[in-house]
C-alpha cells in the first residue's frame, strides 16, 4: 500500500471516529431530553390531581433536596411558577398545564431535528465504512 494511500485511510478511518464520537453524544442527549418529556408529562399528571385535593387539607411540600414539611394547603388552584430568569407568576393549573404543553411541543420539535442529524451522521458514517473497506481490499 502507497504511503498516500495509507494516509488517506487514516485520514477516513478519523472521519469515521469522529463521526461515531458525534452519534453517541446525540443519543446521550436525546436520552437526556426523552427524560425531561417523561418529568413534564409526570407533572402534568400531578398537576391534574392537585384539583381534587379539598381546600384546608393537610400536605407535604418540598423544601429542599428531599426534605418535606407539614402545609395545610388553601388555594390548590393557584400555582407560583418559575417563567424564567428567577420571575415567578402566579398561574392557573390550565394556565400552567398549557405552559408544560408548549415546552413539551419545543422539545419535541428538538427531538425531530436531532433525529434528522442522527439519520445524516449514521448516512455519513456508512459511506465512510464503505470507502474504507474498498481502500483497504485494493
Amino acid at each position: 500500500m502507497s504511503k498516500q494511500k495509507n494516509e488517506e485511510l487514516q485520514k477516513k478511518y478519523l472521519e469515521l471516529q469522529i463521526i461515531v464520537q458525534q452519534i453517541n453524544n446525540l443519543q446521550q442527549q436525546f436520552s437526556n431530553i426523552q427524560n425531561q418529556i417523561l418529568e413534564l408529562n409526570n407533572l402534568k399528571e400531578s398537576l391534574n390531581s392537585i384539583k381534587d385535593i379539598k381546600e384546608n387539607s393537610d400536605s407535604f411540600v418540598p423544601i429542599g433536596f428531599n426534605i418535606f414539611t407539614k402545609a395545610k394547603l388553601h388555594d390548590t388552584n393557584e400555582l407560583l411558577v418559575n417563567v424564567g430568569s428567577n420571575v415567578f407568576v402566579i398561574k392557573t393549573v390550565e394556565e400552567t398545564n398549557s405552559l408544560i404543553n408548549s415546552q413539551i411541543n419545543q422539545i419535541e420539535f428538538i427531538i425531530k431535528e436531532m433525529e434528522d442529524k442522527l439519520h445524516e451522521l449514521e448516512k455519513s458514517g456508512e459511506l465512510l465504512q464503505s470507502q474504507i473497506m474498498e481502500m483497504s481490499n485494493k
